[in-house]
């Protein structure tokens, strides 16, 4: 290969060629000239854009600007909604008068749910809503409106339109505080024992808990916020502000005076057991527990007091004593056997605690057939007649003599026109529903239990009780006032001239006291003391004959008149008393 390198001819040494040789014949200066025009002629054209894009924007934005400002805030877009309804082109107070009226439809009965102690309740909240949705509408509009966004709105809805959803908001909060305080949330009972214990004989407090409380407050807050958003559906659970003990409440709680074991009557007599009285001194307790550090423990003396009779004690005595005991023999019809066996069913087992009151009337209840009464002889006006339930006054009287033996108050009793068979004059006691009533308290110190019973020959009536003081009674009669009866004759054709028939027995008028003498144990007289004044009415004796007695005869023109010989009543004109009763009195 030739070698094309310089040669040193001589001895000389060889230079090599310039820069400027071999880069094309340009200088430094030439070249560094060239590079500060190329640079210049890049910026010039960066600067050249930068205007045309300042003058492109300008000329956008004063095009926007002239768009925002023909499309207006007057009304809303096309394809414009809300809550589903098309308020396109519409202006707000069209838009909110269609909007106001699906409120009205929707929220009428508006309620949220809230949960307290894992209990639900029901809050109607439709009286606090602001169902008026201009504001809400307005507030789309101005939103929606605003002069530099108008351009995008108006794009927007014509390319798939927009869809908005308001809801109704609480217009009073007010209102709704009343609403919450007035419902059954605020009757809940939040009292715990977290800030409270009761050890043996002391109360022991904690500082900072025990007494709870609805929060209305935060509560109507959350109600507030969960309805603005249009969710009725999520249960709301109900807030809760704690504080110390209510002192005064936890007394009103825990005090509590000895109280001896009784009877339950609306709970079929069982035994309310005997409870201990507690007591401890509340100022004392406010003043300690306010100089307590929160989370301390304040430790409260309680005073224990036994009650006078524990629950076995008291149970031993129920009924322990047969008081008193009267019996009386039951003659008649079988519908007046029936009745008084119905009445001394009726009355049978009736407990009365004391202070209580017994009306025989409710006790036996109203006379009905369909109750298994039946038609007895009864008196009306002076007259036997047949009524329903006659013959229930025995048993009346028989209670009543029992009563009288056990020493119980008596509050209303009555007698009988006439005389009763079955009880000694004074001491008979008639009824008649809805009238004249036998009623008597009990007032003893225990309860006591009635057993009346029918045995087919005499009905019986027993009280059963607690004496705790030994006594005896003594009733005893006094005749104030008499009055005889007459005897009569009335002309029967029927009848031979010779004979006569007994055709009403004569009853002697009678105005009687009664007195109840009470003795102790020892045989003292405790009481003495009257006790009823039972006035009889007196029934005049007649005879049918067949031909009127001389003097008879002249009884319309002298107004004389015929008696028996005796003047008195006779066992056989007790016996017709028995078979009788009265729609207002009933024997």
């Amino acid at each position: 290969m030739e070698d094309r390198r310089p040669r040193n001819s001589g001895n000389k040494p060889v230079r090599p060629a310039n820069d400027s040789q071999k880069r094309g014949g340009m200088t430094d200066s030439q070249r560094m000239e060239l590079q500060r025009m190329r640079t210049r002629r890049q910026k010039l054209q960066r600067q050249y854009k930068i205007v045309s894009w300042i003058l492109t924007g300008i000329f956008v934005v004063i095009l926007y600007a002239v768009i925002c400002l023909i499309i207006g805030n007057r009304k809303f877009y096309d394809k414009t909604s809300i809550n589903g309804i098309d308020v396109g082109k519409m202006k707000p107070t069209e838009a909110a008068r269609l909007v106001s009226n699906q409120y009205d439809r929707d929220y009428s009965s508006a309620s949220v749910r809230i949960e307290l102690n894992g209990q639900r309740y029901t809050l109607n909240i439709s009286e606090a809503l602001d169902r008026d949705s201009y504001s809400s509408v307005k507030d789309i509009q101005d939103r929606t409106h605003r002069f530099w966004i108008r351009g995008y709105g108006f794009l927007k809805s014509k390319i798939g339109g927009t869809d908005y959803n308001i809801y109704p908001e609480i217009g009073d909060a007010q209102k709704l505080k009343k609403l919450v305080e007035s419902s059954d949330i605020m009757k809940a009972d939040l009292s715990r024992e977290d800030g409270y214990k009761i050890d043996n004989d002391k109360l022991i407090l904690t500082k900072g808990k025990g007494s709870y409380a609805v929060d209305v407050d935060k509560l109507v807050r959350t109600i507030s916020r969960q309805t603005g958003k249009g969710d009725y559906d999520t249960v709301i659970k109900c807030p809760e502000k704690q504080s110390d003990v209510d002192m005064d409440a936890l007394y009103e709680k825990i005090h509590c005076e000895p109280q001896d074991p009784t009877l339950d009557p609306d709970d079929d007599y069982k035994v309310i057991e005997a409870k201990d009285g507690v007591d401890f001194d509340l100022d004392a307790a406010k003043m300690a527990l306010s100089g307590a550090k929160s989370g301390e423990k304040v430790e409260i003396p309680l005073v224990l007091t036994s009650a006078d009779l524990t629950t076995a004690e008291y149970e031993k005595l129920l009924f322990r004593d047969q008081i008193s005991s009267y019996s009386t023999e039951v003659d008649g019809s079988d519908n007046r056997k029936t009745n008084v066996k119905l009445a001394a069913q009726y009355c049978d087992g009736t407990i009365l605690m004391p202070g209580e009151s017994f009306s025989y009337n409710l006790g036996v209840g109203e006379l009905t057939e369909e109750r298994g009464f039946l038609p007895g002889p009864s008196y009306a006006d002076g007259e036997s007649v047949l009524d329903m339930g006659g013959g229930i006054c025995q048993v009346s009287s028989t209670l009543y003599m029992a009563c009288l033996y056990a020493n119980l108050e008596i509050d209303e009793r009555h007698c009988h026109p006439y005389p009763a068979s079955y009880v000694p004059a004074g001491l008979d006691a008639t009824v008649a529903w809805g009238g004249c009533d036998f009623v008597f308290t009990n007032d003893t110190d225990y309860p006591i239990k009635i057993t009346t019973t029918y045995d087919g020959y005499s009905t019986s009536c027993t009280i059963w009780g607690t004496v705790t003081e030994p006594f005896s009674v003594e009733l005893y009669t006094e005749t104030l006032e008499t009055e005889p009866y007459e005897t009569k004759y009335e002309l029967d054709k029927s009848l031979g001239k010779d004979e006569q028939i007994l055709d009403t027995t004569g009853i002697e008028g009678l105005t009687i006291q009664s007195y109840r003498r009470v003795y102790d144990g020892e045989g003292n007289v405790i009481s003495d003391n009257p006790e009823a004044v039972s006035v009889y009415s007196v029934r005049d004796e007649v005879y049918k004959v067949g031909k009127l007695p001389k003097k008879a005869k002249n009884d319309d023109k002298s107004g004389d008149k015929t008696t028996d010989d005796s003047g008195e009543k006779t066992e056989s004109d007790y016996d017709e008393d028995s078979e009788e009763s009265s729609t207002s009195e009933q024997l």
